[in-house]
């Protein structure tokens, strides 16, 4: 049976027993990691702390059936939960409670606006992200990750973000590295390592944490100076539908940004890590996953969640292949708030920030970049852009400049697009261009003119300005052929392009024939009469037909038309 309304469920299968363990064990690393992550935002909203693990409970299941993605793990995200405390703050709300339902209303609102714009197909805004941006987003990921884990592993608590700051920051204060979390991180790194090269099938984050709970319990790694997280809520949460809201304006508003940068950022995530495991993702598609996620986060009391990069990092790097992921995830973050919480409240902080320190090594891809070097240096710069702005800026701030870039170096390219004369090559009956091949030879007294794209309003002027060029190098030919192969639309602007390049020929005593063109191109030819104008016994198939016309023509009676 296809559940194609459950895609979730479709990425399930084929599994096996093997793969299943795997997932299993994957999805109860990122639970490690989820944990102490949902608690930091929950507190950085101002909501109860447990509202953080809620919403990734909720939120991972949520996905894990509607989502498209078979690796992808949402939660709570920097961005989202920045905004929504703005817009919280905005609201004057001040009681956990109140802005905890305020926070709830605004996931329910954002998860109806993804299945609105689902409907809408507006998923085809992603295809801005391109390929050089993905790598390069993925790349700053995991060097702000990998950073980001200065404070965890020193336990020196760093102020300063950024590329160069925080290490600037921890040289001034090397005195204050606390050398027993220094180690520890150290000696957690290289067990991770050597679990991943030597036993790899082994749950090396699960075993990781287990062992370092139950030595912070046995030696009292609190009296030490060891960071540990501390005591975790306990309690499930109850469905529950937001009321007594105020201020529906300003939550409103603020989800309609929260919508925007949520989609982003997640969409962003959900396409970097699908080019590194060959997935493709639909965006449509994932605005029901994250439509879906959001509405089952604010029916339980949760917050906004999206693609969560570091907990989709660590699933991958624990061999996780499938939503069981996710599932695994959020039934292990329920049982811990359900039932185990107070062991948690030993592990250390040293030993979790190890965990994403690996993480943050296996997403950067040098290979990826070295390709971009190879195929365009101009590409190259971009994956570098959206790197650079991802770490100095912060994550979408970085994404929409390399985004931009990439768009005006689109615009700039459309708008300047390449152009070439044809000559006919030496014993062939087709058509080359000249600059490429040396051998062909100009059809005597014919120009024929190949323009690489369609003529928009932004591009008519490298038109006229280019077939003036070559008009004025066509000395005393008397034929034009107009290569439109490459030419798909016109709008006002071409049309009005295509009549001065006709009145330009007419003046010198030229034939402007037309070769080629597709669908509205044609259309527009048709309908704002310039294929009469032309003449329809002068508009052929390809340019090589133009020109055999022009033979037959030299050496019999022309058409009406040249008269």
């Amino acid at each position: 049976m296809n559940l194609r309304f459950l895609p979730g469920l479709n990425n399930l299968r084929g599994m096996t027993r093997q793969s299943a363990g795997r997932d299993i064990a994957a999805g109860l690393s990122v639970a490690a990691v989820a944990l102490p992550v949902g608690l930091a935002y929950a507190a950085m909203m101002g909501v109860p702390p447990v509202a953080g693990l809620w919403a990734a409970i909720a939120g991972m299941l949520g996905y894990a059936l509607f989502g498209s993605s078979r690796t992808l793990i949402v939660g709570p995200d920097t961005a989202t939960c920045t905004l929504i405390a703005a817009t919280l703050t905005s609201m004057a709300l001040t009681s956990p409670e109140e802005r905890l339902m305020a926070a709830t209303g605004i996931a329910l609102t954002v998860g109806v606006g993804c299945l609105i714009a689902r409907l809408l197909r507006l998923g085809v805004l992603a295809n801005l992200l391109s390929r050089p941006v993905l790598i390069g987003y993925m790349a700053g990921v995991a060097v702000t990750l990998a950073i980001s884990q200065l404070s965890g592993l020193t336990g020196v608590g760093l102020r300063n973000s950024g590329l160069v700051h925080p290490f600037l920051e921890l040289t001034r204060r090397v005195s204050e590295i606390r050398i027993p979390t220094l180690c520890l991180g150290i000696a957690s790194c290289l067990l991770l390592v050597a679990i991943k090269r030597w036993r790899p099938t082994w749950p090396g984050p699960i075993m990781l944490v287990v062992g370092a709970c139950l030595l912070s319990w046995l030696f009292d790694f609190p009296r030490l100076g060891i960071a540990v997280v501390g005591e975790v809520p306990a309690g499930l949460p109850a469905l529950r539908l937001p009321v007594r809201l105020e201020s529906v304006d300003d939550l409103l508003l603020g989800a309609a940004g929260v919508l925007v940068v949520s989609f982003s950022s997640g969409i962003v995530t959900a396409r970097s890590f699908a080019a590194r495991t060959g997935e493709h993702v639909d965006p449509n598609r994932e605005l029901v996953g994250f439509g879906a996620a959001n509405v089952a986060a604010g029916l339980f009391q949760g917050f906004v969640v999206t693609g969560a990069d570091s907990r989709t990092a660590v699933g991958l790097a624990a061999g996780g292949s499938s939503p069981l992921v996710g599932v695994s995830a959020a039934l292990a973050l329920a049982v811990v708030v359900g039932l185990l919480s107070a062991p948690l409240y030993w592990l250390p902080q040293a030993v979790l920030s190890a965990i994403l320190l690996l993480a943050a090594a296996s997403l950067f891809d040098g290979q990826a970049f070295m390709r971009l070097a190879r195929i365009s240096r101009i590409e190259l710069a971009f994956g570098i852009l959206a790197a650079v702005g991802v770490v100095g800026f912060g994550v979408l701030q970085g994404v929409a400049v390399s985004v931009g870039a990439t768009l005006l170096y689109a615009m700039y390219v459309s708008g300047n697009p390449r152009d070439a004369l044809l000559g006919r090559l030496p014993g062939e009956s087709v058509l080359g261009k000249m600059h490429l091949n040396p051998q062909a030879q100009p059809v005597p007294g014919t120009v024929i003119w190949l323009f690489e794209s369609s003529v928009w309003f932004f591009n008519a002027d490298a038109f006229r300005r280019r077939a003036r060029e070559v008009i004025e190098q066509a000395g005393d030919a008397t034929w034009f052929v107009l290569d439109a192969e490459a030419m798909t639309q016109a709008d006002a602007d071409a049309i009005e392009a295509l009549y001065e390049l006709r009145r330009e020929l007419r003046d010198r005593d030229m034939v402007l024939l037309v070769a080629g063109g597709h669908g509205q191109f044609r259309l527009a030819l048709e309908r704002s009469g310039l294929a009469e104008r032309i003449g329809r016994d002068k508009i052929f198939p390809t340019p090589e037909q133009a020109v055999e016309a022009i033979e037959r023509w030299r050496q019999g009676p022309a058409p009406a038309t040249l008269a």
